[in-house]
């Protein structure tokens, strides 16, 4: 019955309730029983193993077989606990042969390994051995650094592949003393590329809670991997990467053949879509060969330079440092290559420009942080009149995504730097033209850096070198380059203004306060020199009838405030004396008037300022007829009360200046010879 109903399919609606109204139904009462064991038969399955057997048990039972002699040595093997384990094997180790050392350790790593790998060690176990199996692996090969330095680096390699693959803890779930610890381990080591990817591993595992805890042992790090810097690195073997770039470039080479071959074969029937997708298609495949063999080189260069290489893993090491840590790490860290910078002898440029170029290429470092930590640097000794390097400027662009085919511009800008001999900023923004980055952001980029650093004479070079080039500078770049170069010298930015009235296609006057003004005010300059800046006609120099001649073009608002404050800056400069201020004034006025623009209470103001007080000031005479033209116009802007203020306090400034001058004529006049008044 249990099988027939096993096998059949229960019906598609419940008839269970109908069964009762058929006489012929089955009658029999069903009961409950309790369940009877079955009787007990041989196993066929296979024993358990022995390691799961005797789990959790110190000695063996009168059921379980007594091991034999031979098989002793491989009980006590599997049933050691890891911290027997590390005993037995400090103690072989010091006990050993050297021929037997090498055996010893790679046996106790494995074993160390799996023990970690299946979460059978403690994280006491571990902190601990970190630093007793260290020490013993250092006395055992005391007589050689690099052999030391080898088995230390195989041991720390099996501890951290057993943390990364336990399938109970994760390394992120461990105390932050464990990551303090193996980290202070490492960073004994001389720094290698293994060393590189074991770092990279650790500060990825991490999280932010351990990281945290890690500042200090980070920040040993990131000291201790720059000073390594100073020293020649061993150079490694670049072989493999040639040949797959080799590889990559016959690839290529053959693409662009048939390629080639294609296109002189249908020059005449290219008149389908198909034949132009096949086209596409294998300038497609070409290219992606010759980017790969770009990067096979790149990957041999870093064999070959492994400077380059070691800045790269730093960077990448430090670029998971969230912004709260990242920030004081370099801060303490650009402070402690500036002291060993200056206290070098002959420092090497390979310290300055490798900090330089691990900053650049950290991708969460903001530009205000990038721009003081180059400051920063300028403390270093000798380095100041030194201008940025363009790989540096080029490597932060790349790291910030600002430019898409990286390698492809570092490749034509290092191009044109061996052909040319020179690594100036104007023959990266033409590589960067070249391969249609957008020149003009990034010529703006470049110039705000420089402008943000102090750097000025560096922004005039690189315009002398883009007019060489023949370059075009974008329109808007002209305003904030000249506003900041005005605040460090209006001479400059005039220089910088003419270049790029040179190189930009618009010529229209650049007409900005903070320009102008301060040109105002610098000797350098004469009156005539920033009116034709202003393209303004200079009234004593214009025809009679021109002087009476109204302009039918009025004044912008704008242009009519400008000419007002250049009418305040000239009547208020130190720089030009009164005459020729209060003639500058009158120059600004009569270009209004000739413009039908108002005036202002401002503009007399400063026709008061340079014509009566500047002079009351020197203490000389106001003629009368000078107070008369001006009370008119005062009166017109100012109303009538302002005026005949003015008039009643120059008045008593004459009476009083000409009571002086008697006083003194005849207090001069002791023989009391000539007239007595």
């Amino acid at each position: 019955m249990a099988h027939l109903s096993e096998s059949i399919p229960a019906p598609a609606h419940n008839l269970g309730p109908l069964w009762g109204f058929f006489g012929e139904g089955d009658r029999t009462q069903w009961q409950w029983e309790a369940p009877t064991s079955r009787n007990s038969r041989e196993s066929s399955a296979p024993a358990l193993p022995a390691w799961l057997v005797e789990w959790d048990t110190s000695s063996p039972t009168a059921t379980e077989p007594v091991p034999s002699k031979e098989s002793t040595g491989k009980v006590v093997e599997e049933t050691s606990s890891p911290e027997r384990s590390i005993i037995d094997f400090r103690t072989m180790l010091r006990a050993a042969h050297p021929y037997e050392v090498l055996h010893i350790c790679d046996e106790f790593n494995q074993r160390f390994k799996q023990s970690l790998s299946l979460g059978l060690v403690s994280e006491e176990t571990i902190y601990n051995a970190l630093s007793t199996v260290s020490e013993d692996i250092r006395l055992a090969f005391s007589k050689s650094d690099l052999v030391r330095d080898r088995h230390l680096l195989s041991f720390y390699q099996a501890f951290w592949d057993g943390l990364v693959t336990c399938k109970v803890l994760q390394p992120a779930d461990l105390d932050a003393k464990i990551f303090i610890r193996f980290l202070s381990c490492v960073r004994r080591l001389s720094i290698r590329p293994e060393v590189h990817i074991l770092f990279h591993g650790i500060i990825q595992a991490a999280s932010i809670t351990q990281l945290a805890k890690m500042s200090t042992g980070l920040n040993s790090l990131a000291k201790s991997w720059s000073r390594s810097w100073l020293h020649e690195q061993p150079i490694g073997d670049s072989e493999l990467s040639f040949m797959a770039a080799q590889r990559a470039l016959s690839e290529s080479a053959n693409k662009l053949l048939y390629l080639h071959n294609l296109t002189n074969a249908r020059d005449t029937d290219l008149d389908n879509r198909h034949d132009f997708s096949m086209l596409r298609r294998v300038l497609r495949e070409a290219k992606g060969s010759f980017d790969y063999t770009l990067e096979a080189i790149l990957e041999a260069e870093k064999v070959i330079m492994p400077l380059k290489a070691s800045i790269d893993a730093l960077s990448n090491v430090l670029s998971y440092l969230p912004s709260n840590l990242l920030h004081p790490l370099l801060h303490s860290c650009t402070n402690y290559i500036i002291t060993m910078y200056n206290s070098m002898e002959t420092p090497k440029a390979d310290l300055y420009y490798g900090w330089l170029s691990l900053v650049a290429k950290l991708p969460e470092l903001h530009d205000r942080a990038f721009v003081k930590i180059i400051k920063q640097m300028e403390k270093c000794k000798g380095t100041s009149r030194h201008s940025i390097p363009s790989d540096i400027v080029l490597s932060r662009w790349i790291t910030r995504g600002h430019i898409s085919q990286g390698a492809l511009v570092r490749n034509t800008f290092e191009i044109s730097t061996l052909e040319c001999g020179s690594s100036d900023p104007e023959f990266l923004l033409l590589a960067i033209d070249r391969h249609r980055e957008g020149v003009f952001n990034k010529t703006k980029a470049l110039f705000k850096l420089l402008c943000d650093l102090g750097r000025y004479k560096d922004v005039y070079k690189i315009l002398v070198g883009m007019r060489r080039l023949r370059m075009k500078v974008p329109i808007d770049i002209i305003a904030p380059t000249i506003k900041t170069a005005s605040r460090y010298d209006p001479k400059f930015a005039y220089s910088i203004y003419q270049l790029c009235l040179r190189l930009c296609v618009d010529k229209r006057p650049y007409l900005n306060p903070n320009f102008i003004l301060p040109m105002i005010h610098h000797r350098g300059f004469q009156p005539q020199t920033i009116w034709k800046l202003l393209r303004i006609p200079i009234y004593d120099d214009l025809k009679r009838y021109e002087r009476s001649q109204f302009s039918g073009k009025r004044l912008s608002p704008f242009m009519t405030k400008l000419i007002t404050k250049v009418a305040i800056a000239f009547a208020h400069s130190d720089a030009r004396p009164q005459r020729v201020a209060f003639r500058n004034v009158l120059q600004c006025l009569h270009h209004l008037r000739r413009h039908n623009a108002p005036i202002t209470s401002d503009l007399t103001r400063a026709i008061s300022h340079a014509g009566f007080t500047r002079k009351i000031i020197a203490g000389r005479w106001i003629s009368k007829e000078q107070l008369s033209w001006a009370l008119g116009l005062i009166e017109l802007a100012e109303g009538t009360e302002v005026a005949i203020i003015t008039e009643k306090a120059v008045t008593y400034w004459n009476e009083q200046l000409e009571a002086k001058q008697q006083k003194e004529a005849r207090e001069s006049n002791v023989l009391r010879v000539g007239p007595i008044n």
